[in-house]
C-alpha cells in the first residue's frame, strides 16, 4: 500500500525517505575459498531505507543479502510495470588473503590476483505478478575488472502473519563466462604447481530469503530473518573454491525513524 506521505512525494517530486536503523546479530558463511575463512559472525549495524527524489531511489533491505541493484533512475513505468537504469554489485571481492584483505596470506591462494567487487550498470523490467513484485535485471560489469555481464531474476512478496511482517524473496542468477571467470578463473600468469591454470565459461546461482518483523514498542521493531545462495557445480572445479553455497542467519532490534 502506498502512504499519503509518498503519494504527495510522487505528485510534487520531492524528496521523500524511510530509515530504520538497527543492531544485529549475524551469522554468515560465503563461498569456501581454498584454504580460507568463509564464515564471520557478530554484531553488525543494518539498516533498511528508501531515498527517493524525482526519478532517482536508493533502496536498501536489511534481510537483503543476496539480491540485485540498490541504486536506480526510473525511466518509465505505468503503475503496473516498469524501466529503470540500475547500479549495483553481484559478486563479492576477494585476493590471496581471502575475503578480508587484511587477513594473512593463504597459502592455498598465494599468487592470486585482487579480485576487485565488480561495478555493474544497466536495464531493470519491474511488474506485479499477482501478489508478487518480480525484477529481471540485465547488467555489465562497467567500471570493474571482469568485463563481463550478469542476468538476475526476483521475486519479492510482504504479507502479514499475524502481528508480524513477513518480507519474502527468492531468484536466480546467471553469470556470463567473462564475468564469472574473472573471480573463479585463474591466469597462465597466476598459476604454480599447487594453483593450475582454469578457465570458467560460465555459471548460475539460486537463492532464497526470508525477513520477518515484530514491533515491541513505539518506533522499536525485533527482526529476524535468514538467507540462502546456491552455485552452479562448475564452479567448484576451479582450484580457487571448496564451496558453491553461501548463507545468513541474523536477529536484532532495529528503531524506525
Amino acid at each position: 500500500m502506498v502512504s499519503k506521505a509518498q503519494q504527495e512525494y510522487e505528485q510534487n517530486g520531492e524528496l521523500y525517505w524511510q530509515l530504520s536503523l538497527g543492531a544485529f546479530w549475524v551469522d554468515l558463511t560465503l563461498p569456501k575459498l581454498k584454504g580460507a575463512k568463509s564464515t564471520f559472525g557478530g554484531v553488525s549495524i543494518l539498516a533498511d531505507a528508501r531515498v527517493e527524489y524525482k526519478n532517482f531511489y536508493l533502496r536498501v533491505d536489511s534481510g537483503d543479502f543476496f539480491g540485485g541493484a540498490d541504486i536506480g533512475y526510473q525511466l518509465w513505468t505505468n503503475g503496473q510495470e516498469g524501466i529503470d537504469i540500475i547500479y549495483g554489485n553481484y559478486h563479492l571481492s576477494f585476493s590471496q588473503s581471502g575475503y578480508i584483505d587484511d587477513d594473512p596470506t593463504v597459502p592455498a591462494l598465494r599468487g592470486i590476483k585482487e579480485r576487485h567487487q565488480d561495478q555493474s550498470f544497466g536495464l531493470a523490467y519491474y511488474r506485479s505478478v499477482g501478489e508478487y513484485s518480480a525484477v529481471v535485471e540485465l547488467v555489465y560489469d562497467a567500471f570493474g575488472g571482469s568485463n563481463g555481464w550478469v542476468l538476475h531474476g526476483e521475486a519479492t512478496r510482504n504479507f502479514e502473519l499475524r502481528n508480524w511482517d513477513v518480507w519474502f524473496n527468492f531468484g536466480v542468477n546467471y553469470y556470463s563466462g567473462n564475468f564469472i571467470d574473472y573471480f573463479y578463473g585463474v591466469d597462465i600468469d597466476e598459476q604454480s604447481i599447487h594453483l593450475p591454470a582454469y578457465q570458467v565459461n560460465g555459471a548460475s546461482s539460486v537463492f532464497t530469503q526470508v525477513q520477518a518483523n515484530y514491533p515491541i514498542a513505539v518506533d522499536w521493531v525485533f527482526s529476524a530473518g535468514a538467507s540462502i545462495l546456491v552455485g552452479s557445480s562448475n564452479v567448484t572445479k576451479s582450484p580457487l573454491v571448496e564451496s558453491r553455497h553461501a548463507s545468513a542467519v541474523f536477529a536484532g532490534v532495529k528503531y524506525v525513524f
